[in-house]
């Protein structure tokens, strides 16, 4: 183990450690006999250690053998080669103790099973799979866990493993659970429970990451932090279970194990390349191609040429070389992106490597067995590493869309202010157009009636054709031509009643002057919105016309004003009761007046009809209550 970890591991010990009087049995030195053959067998029930072949030799715990290094196995009709190794104990007598003592062994390093006998009686045998048995957990055994049951004074250590996988034994502690338990405790802390709770929290962040991405399919960084998630995550399985035996078979998760590794390093070198935007063929292609090799190689389906087991410490060799050349390579791209994030995960990655180095010499037995994996604490590492980049590319992404919106909302403003100015512009425009229009309507509306009547006037002056009723008459048209022109100017706010009751009030008193009754049968009629101070001077010269021939020429004693509905037509209807006249030679000769009434209507989409006879003339006014503009 580094010095530094077995000073932090040291720390955590005494930290950990509650006060006691008694010290519990460190054992160091027992005795082995090693048996070989072939296949495996059931421990028996009750042994004999007297009875067994072969000669004891004595050894120093903790003890361990060297793994082959071969991956080629050898098929044999009786079963593949296997060594029994006995491990034997003799216990010193111990002073009495209320609490039953237990056997702690802080791990058991080996291919196949375990069986712990005291006094020849079996009290523990393990029931995991072959290769991944829980080697990493350590065992806590009840000595004296039965009433009346006496300390045993011999420990026999049954373990069976193939021949050239290599094993050991860590030493042991015989104690109570006042002064062994915390022992045991942080061990199986150190070496299981952080291991799976680092790497389900880096899973757990990992589907966070992964749903984001299917919200946000362009950001592979997401898809990427996933998969590493996963991967460490298969990767780091071996080292927290095997206390109860698999769901898949020993070949599968072998396949799983080894294959996990090389995904972390083939992701970690798609990682680099987004950071680094400097991807080198070659080393893709390599990577892919040792990746897919070891997958292919390691199938279980291949068994009978090369095991996954027997070929995984060739294949870790092959996978620190790639490491450590996607590593190196990456921060060097990194170096030259000038990119922060990937120098770091390059810098961890390296860190990470050197770990995996120092698992694999403890791996296969060239580190004590009583040392601690450092892979796990890695991920620990790793998860960190990734999320703050992830945290980064965050904030990066947070404040590219503050940045975004201030433009925006800078554009927008700069596009308001063009455009209030443009409106303003715009208003200026049409106020002078308005009034370009309003004056020229009350320029042709002056000139077509009181510019025409005072012209004719002068005329008649002129030839000495005039007296002084006819001048009077002229100068009363001209003036209530005036007025109708003012009173278009007034809001009426579309409605056509305040445009008659305008036109009643400028009229009304000429009328009576002139002897003639108005009859005001005016109902409510809906708004036209179409009815502006245009459109409602024509329809008030309309309405004059009809009043002025009724006073010249019908000779009439009474005028009746009325107004109607007819589905979406307004009628205004102007009857008189006097002599009448033949519309159609009216018509026919072309009057001005009668031309100028037909010219406005249709000017404002509105028809005129007219009926005249004995009983008086009736002039109906149609109107639309909407019409397009």
């Amino acid at each position: 183990m580094p010095p530094i970890f077995r000073v932090l591991f040291a720390c955590l010990l005494l930290w950990c450690a509650p006060a006691r009087a008694d010290e519990p049995l460190h054992i160091t030195q027992a005795e082995v006999l090693e048996i070989a053959g072939h296949g495996y067998s059931k421990p028996p029930g009750q042994i004999d250690a007297a009875q067994l072949p072969g000669a004891w030799r004595p050894l120093t715990l903790p003890h361990a053998l060297p793994r082959k290094l071969t991956p080629l196995t050898q098929h044999y009709p009786e079963g593949p080669p296997t060594v029994v190794s006995w491990y034997r104990v003799q216990l010193p007598a111990l002073p009495a103790s209320d609490a039953p003592r237990s056997l702690y062994i802080p791990r058991w390093k080996t291919d196949g099973q375990i069986a712990i006998y005291g006094d020849q009686r079996l009290l523990y045998q393990s029931h995991q799979s072959t290769y991944w048995n829980g080697w990493n957990i350590p065992l806590w055994i009840a000595l004296e866990g039965t009433a009346g049951e006496q300390l045993p004074r011999t420990i026999l250590l049954r373990i069976e493993s193939p021949a050239d996988s290599g094993g050991g034994i860590s030493s042991m502690w015989i104690g109570t659970d006042d002064n062994l338990n915390w022992r045991y405790r942080t061990r199986y802390l150190v070496q299981v429970q952080l291991p799976y709770a680092s790497s389900a929290a880096f899973l757990a962040v990992g589907l966070f990451s992964f749903f984001v991405w299917l919200r946000l399919r362009n950001e592979s960084v997401y898809l990427l932090f996933f998969a590493i998630s996963l991967a460490a995550f298969l990767r780091t399985l071996h080292y927290h279970v095997g206390e109860s035996r698999l769901p898949i078979s020993d070949g599968w998760f072998s396949w799983i194990t080894i294959n996990a590794a090389f995904w972390m390093v083939a992701i970690t070198h798609f990682f680099l390349n987004y950071l680094h935007q400097r991807p080198l063929r070659w080393l893709h292609t390599t990577v892919l191609a040792v990746t897919i090799a070891i997958g292919i190689l390691t199938l279980p389906w291949l068994s009978f040429l090369l095991d996954a087991y027997t070929l995984a410490p060739l294949a870790y060799i092959a996978l620190t070389l790639i490491g450590l050349t996607v590593v190196v390579v990456g921060c060097y791209q990194c170096w030259r992106a000038k990119s922060r994030d990937g120098l770091l995960l390059s810098i961890w990655g390296i860190i990470g490597m050197l770990l995996a180095i120092y698992d694999w010499l403890m791996q296969n037995n060239y580190v004590s067995v009583e040392s601690i994996y450092v892979g796990p604490f890695n991920n620990i590492g790793a998860f960190l590493m990734f999320m703050y980049i992830i945290y980064r590319r965050f904030l990066e992404a947070n404040n590219h869309v503050r940045l975004v919106n201030a433009s925006l909302q800078r554009r927008l403003r700069e596009r308001e202010e063009e455009l209030e100015e443009t409106h303003r512009r715009l208003r200026e425009i049409a106020l002078i157009q308005t009034l370009h229009d309003e004056r020229m309507r009350l320029t042709q509306d002056m000139h077509d009636g009181m510019g025409s009547s005072l012209v004719t006037a002068l005329l008649a002056v002129e030839r000495g054709n005039i007296d002084a009723v006819m001048v009077a008459d002229v100068l009363k048209h001209c003036i209530d031509d005036l007025k109708l022109t003012i009173d278009s100017m007034e809001p009426i706010e579309a409605d056509l009643l305040l445009l008659l009751a305008n036109l009643r009030y400028r009229l009304g008193p000429r009328l009576e002057a002139a002897g003639i009754k108005l009859r005001w049968e005016v109902e409510n009629v809906p708004m036209m919105e179409w009815i502006d101070p245009r459109n409602g001077l024509h329809i008030l010269r309309i309405l004059q016309e009809a009043f002025s021939n009724i006073a010249k020429h019908a000779g009439a004693s009474e005028i009746r004003v009325a107004t109607s509905v007819e589905a979406e037509t307004v009628l205004v209807i102007i009857s008189d009761n006097g002599q009448g006249f033949s519309v159609e030679g009216g018509m026919a000769k072309q009057g001005k007046g009668l031309r100028n009434q037909m010219r406005r209507a249709a000017s404002i989409g509105a028809e005129i009809e007219l009926e005249s006879g004995r009983d008086g003339t009736r002039l109906v006014l149609r109107l639309p209550v909407t019409r397009e503009v």
